[in-house]
């Protein structure tokens, strides 16, 4: 087998040239695309994804650009669709290389298409000035009035949310000018919401007009969208009505199987319904631990069809080339083989070698990320509502609007758990205050939580990286007694040296046993000290419960 392949490499590389026919119909369905076109509409997107991919390198071969960038374009858009966002703005771009023509009417709409796509990506991503940009690139390009006014209400939207609130009416007063229903209910919803943000104007009688065009046509995104757009009205003016919104979006989310409105729902509900937030929050969690692995999945899915197409295409043309060399060079392709063959092995070890290498590489890239995102999912969703939880159960006095506050703030830190956050200056006294608060928190008439030692001195020479990783180890340990340890007395005791600060944690809980198991938030604690050259040891209380000591290391 060894020898066959070599020997095929070396044909190849003294085979003749193939004329490529050109196609004098550009943009028309090969059957790759006309078999993807099916599936995309029959809902079958990764299944489309694919044969666009084979369509793609169909029309490559046949040097057919628009071709080429129609397939590209669709499955940019299938990406984004697939919240593949940043995959979807790369694929856009691969296929804007092929739309040079811009005096062509065909390569004029794929180009709106392509930058329509692009900003719907970065939009999701929020990068509202680069959504801003594309559109306008796309209604440069557009000609038809009804997509024109499609652009302009998705500019006016964007313009919304970075508060321009009078240009986007401008746009968005010509975008309900259209005769499409669908097109026209979502930008009467969406000015009615900027009138509202811009001067107070009653919204709701364009809000509900919205929706009974939505519910004419059985449209159920635009339904959720209506839900959403009256739960938020009615939150500050009517909760039982916001509440009943938020439910109907839910509904319509599970119907429809849409997480990002089951999700955007959950939330709502959490807020508003306070007696039954408990069960709503462990359902909006089963939902976001289930959506996030599945999107991690349909990323790499659309990057190995990629790959695999790419990969068979290439042998399919050794093949044809094998096929077409010509006998009478078969004297010299022998001669040629004994000198190449050495080369050729030493190529294709090395490549191997080195593919191997990369794609290990690529595993633990991929591994190392998906840590850090569970890490940070731990501590800022679950550990801060829990958090939030444990605050509400042991001080009944916590004020709703203190309450909404914290919520808020973990959400927002929810939203940017994808991106790296600067390290924020914390002084000592501030700090010191923020950890006397973290242990009152699990202050109860059952538990009593005893601080020694948690001076402003005490933190005076840690810096701050080091201070927010002791803050979540400390969380983590708090929260592991609340749940487990059934302890009715905690001790948090920190003294400082001239090289490092320690700190001691003690319960009076039922310990650990003599073989423990080291889940996740346990795991989470030792890396967090062996990041920053800190120790941490569990041990059982020679009395009752359970002892940890913390060594954490000075500038």
């Amino acid at each position: 087998m060894k020898y066959a392949t070599l020997t095929v490499l070396l044909l190849l590389l003294s085979g003749c040239r193939k004329e490529i026919p050109q196609n004098t119909e550009l943009g028309k369905d090969n059957l790759p695309y006309a078999r993807a076109r099916k599936l995309r509409d029959a809902g079958k997107s990764d299944s489309a994804f694919y044969y666009y991919n084979l369509a793609k390198n169909e029309y490559l071969t046949h040097r057919d650009s628009v071709g080429t960038a129609q397939s590209l374009i669709n499955m940019a858009i299938i990406q984004t669709n697939k919240n593949d966002c940043f995959g979807g703005i790369e694929t856009s771009v691969e296929a804007e290389k092929y739309l040079k023509n811009t005096r062509d009417s065909l390569t004029r709409i794929n180009l709106a298409r392509n930058y329509n796509n692009m900003a719907i990506a970065s939009s999701f991503l929020s990068n509202y000035d680069d959504a801003m940009r594309f559109y306008k690139k796309g209604i440069a390009l557009t000609d038809n009035p009804e997509y024109k006014k499609i652009y302009y209400n998705n500019i006016g939207e964007q313009l919304t949310r970075l508060k321009d609130y009078r240009t986007a009416l401008h746009y968005l007063n010509r975008a309900v000018e259209t005769e499409d229903q669908a097109a026209y209910a979502r930008a009467l919803n969406n000015r009615a919401y900027t009138e509202f943000l811009l001067n107070g104007k009653n919204p709701l009688p364009d809000y509900y007009r919205a929706l009974t065009i939505r519910e004419a046509q059985q449209d159920p995104v635009g339904m959720n969208s209506s839900y959403a757009t009256l739960a938020d009205y009615y939150k500050t003016v009517n909760r039982d009505s916001s509440l009943a919104y938020a439910y109907r979006m839910k509904a319509t989310a599970e119907e429809i199987k849409s997480p990002d409105d089951l999700l955007q729902a959950l939330q709502k509900i959490i807020l508003l319904d306070q007696e039954h937030y408990r069960t709503h929050f462990e359902s909006f969690q089963k939902v976001y631990d289930s959506v996030t692995p599945a999107r991690a999945r349909a990323r790499n899915q659309f990057a190995l069809v990629k790959s695999n197409i790419r990969k068979t295409a290439l042998r399919n043309a050794e093949l044809e080339a094998l096929t077409l060399r010509n006998e009478n060079r078969l004297l010299v392709r022998n001669i040629l083989m004994a000198i190449s063959v050495a080369t050729v092995i030493f190529v294709v070890i090395f490549f191997t070698l080195r593919r191997r290498k990369m794609l290990r590489d690529r595993l633990m890239e991929v591994q190392n990320t998906e840590l850090k995102y569970s890490k940070r999912v731990h501590d800022v969703v679950a550990n801060g509502i829990y958090q939030v939880m444990t605050k509400l159960e042991n001080h009944l006095e916590i004020s709703r609007s203190e309450t909404l506050d914290d919520l808020e703030a973990i959400y927002h830190q929810s939203r940017n758990i994808s991106y790296t956050q600067e390290e924020t200056q914390v002084d000592s006294t501030a700090f010191k205050e923020k950890i006397r608060k973290l242990a009152g928190y699990f202050n109860s008439r059952d538990v009593a939580t005893i601080l020694v030692g948690n001076d402003a001195e005490t933190w005076q020479n840690i810096s701050s990286g080091h201070k927010a990783e002791v803050y979540q180890v400390l969380r983590e340990l708090l929260i592991n007694m609340k749940k487990h340890s059934h302890a009715s007395r905690v001790t948090l005791h920190f003294e400082t040296s001239a090289e490092n600060l320690k700190v001691h944690y003690a319960d009076n809980g039922i310990g650990i046993g003599t073989d423990p198991v080291f889940k996740n938030g346990t795991r989470n604690m030792v890396n967090r000290m062996e990041k920053i050259n800190g120790r941490i040891t569990f041990e059982k209380n020679p009395e009752k419960g359970l002892q940890v000591s913390i060594t954490i290391p000075l500038y």
